[in-house]
């Protein structure tokens, strides 16, 4: 669990100052993938909240196939499905799309509110 010492100074970084997000992404949600048209609402919900929220700023068309792999693999573990090849994957995305506070500390940025 990140505390507010790895927070200050990232988790990698050499103490630089950490650059603000915002709360939330001003851009436009992108269509769901049309391969992903069997998708249930909650996972159209998730894809509209990673794409939402504050990492999305740094996201460009590129990133569309890995968020959609992270919604399945989601989906996956939802099921029970999830193997541990997977998990190691899953995991991955979510460091890679800088879904969790050490990601997102580690690469030097920061949410408002978070301690500077």
């Amino acid at each position: 669990m990140a505390n507010d010492i790895n927070l200050k100074r990232g988790k990698w970084g050499g103490g630089t100052r950490a650059v603000e997000l915002p709360a939330e992404c001003p851009h436009p949600v992108p269509d769901v993938p049309a391969n992903r048209a069997h998708w249930a609402d909650w996972q159209r919900e998730r894809w509209a909240g990673i794409w939402g929220g504050p990492a999305a700023v740094l996201y460009d068309d590129s990133q569309i196939g890995a968020v959609a792999l992270l919604v399945d693999l989601e989906a996956a573990q939802a099921s029970g499905s999830l193997q541990a090849a997977q998990l190691t994957e899953y995991r991955r995305l979510l460091a890679d799309l800088l879904l969790t506070p050490q990601a997102l500390s580690g690469a030097g940025f920061r949410l408002p509110g978070w301690p500077s």
